[in-house]
């Protein structure tokens, strides 16, 4: 029985709607450019721990492989096949890869794996990897010359690897693996990244104590917080936006209700970025969408308020959904779940974010 699909023809055609709709004003090949890097963080944020550059390549290849050739869904069980090609060239990176596969295979397979079963599976997949292969790299991304040197292979590192997962004493990834049992089934159907079981603090071993004194990833992130920004940088890119939300009374009233719930203000502007694309002064009622740019009430055209109403709305349910953040979720994918329906949205929103944290930073200025 194969494991739900990690992506499938329908998540893409869902994707192109949304963004055809979203971004109807903008030209074509502008949204080709969103919808591809959708489709590319969906399937991202589904796929193992690997190192980003092997994952980027991975990414390719499964939508090349098996979305674009076989007109198929993306299963779990490909990414393993696709790992046991990779794993020919190279025995530190099996090394590596051993035990945050392990865990991942056994968030989103249908069986539950132990080391060695993994390590067999791992073996059945022969021959050249076509990711290996590939002619032309990445813009912007070259592979580690280890992953292209075509040495070795994954038996001999693998069981080495194997033996030291399996010993008797305790390890912290066979301790998770247990833990996340009863969470398998609900990861499946969510498709949501696995918060901290509970019950795995109990098996794991004692944590070192630089780690004891760390903070606990709980709550609203430093990084979501108010912070003094550039605000001419802000007014500049919203301005080359054509956006409405650039003037008086708009602007002050974002940045004053950033201010009041200590949030940052480029949270706030990505949620207005994502919902109404900066509200364009060339969009019919564009007025009225101002007031509600957050769409909060359900939408502008159902509750048509002010600025400052419908910011402080949006403010106060971030503040509470960020104070209720459990350890180890992505924050931008926490508030998904209750702000929006669409499960992209904190795709959307998470890169606008990164994109006005940006603005300014070659001038280095704050005002």
């Amino acid at each position: 029985m194969e494991s739900a699909a990690l992506l499938s023809p329908m998540d893409i055609h869902t994707i192109r709607r949304y963004v055809q709709t979203k971004y109807a004003p903008l030209p074509d090949g502008r949204r080709a450019e969103i919808v591809a890097d959708a489709i590319r963080r969906a399937l991202a944020q589904r796929m193992p721990n690997v190192p980003d550059e092997l994952k980027l390549r991975m990414i390719d290849q499964l939508i090349t492989r098996y979305l674009v050739g076989e007109k198929r869904d993306i299963h779990p069980e490909d990414v393993l096949d696709l790992i046991a090609e990779i794993g020919q060239g190279d025995e530190r990176l099996t090394e590596r890869l051993l035990e945050p596969l392990l865990e991942w295979a056994n968030e989103r397979t249908q069986r539950r794996w132990s080391p060695e079963q993994l390590a067999s599976r791992l073996e059945r997949h022969r021959g050249p990897s076509p990711l290996l292969a590939a002619a032309e790299p990445l813009a912007g991304v070259q592979l580690p010359e280890e992953l292209v040197s075509g040495r070795n292979g994954w038996r001999g590192a693998t069981w080495a690897a194997v033996r030291s997962l399996a010993k008797p004493a305790p390890a912290i990834v066979l301790a998770s693996v247990v833990a996340l049992g009863s969470a398998t089934a609900w990861i499946a159907l969510s498709g949501e990244r696995s918060a901290s079981i509970e019950e795995s603090t109990s098996a794991a071993p004692p944590a070192p104590a630089a780690s004891q004194a760390s903070a606990p990833d709980v709550g609203m992130p430093k990084a979501l917080r108010y912070a003094e920004i550039d605000k001419q940088a802000l007014i500049a890119y919203l301005n080359g936006r054509d956006s409405l939300l650039a003037e008086a009374p708009y602007f002050e009233a974002i940045m004053d209700t950033a201010r009041e719930y200590d949030l940052h203000p480029h949270l706030l502007f990505a949620i207005t970025g994502q919902e109404q694309g900066f509200v364009p002064k060339s969009a019919k009622q564009a007025a009225k969408i101002a007031n509600n740019p957050f769409n909060v009430g359900h939408s502008w055209m159902e509750f048509n308020t002010d600025i400052a109403n419908s910011a402080g709305i949006a403010a106060r349910l971030l503040v509470k959904l960020g104070e209720s953040r459990p350890e180890g979720y992505d924050p931008f994918e926490w508030f998904n779940r209750t702000y929006a329906e669409d499960p992209l949205w904190s795709v959307g929103v998470r890169k606008i974010f990164d994109k006005l944290s940006g603005l300014g930073e070659e001038s280095g200025a704050i005002r």
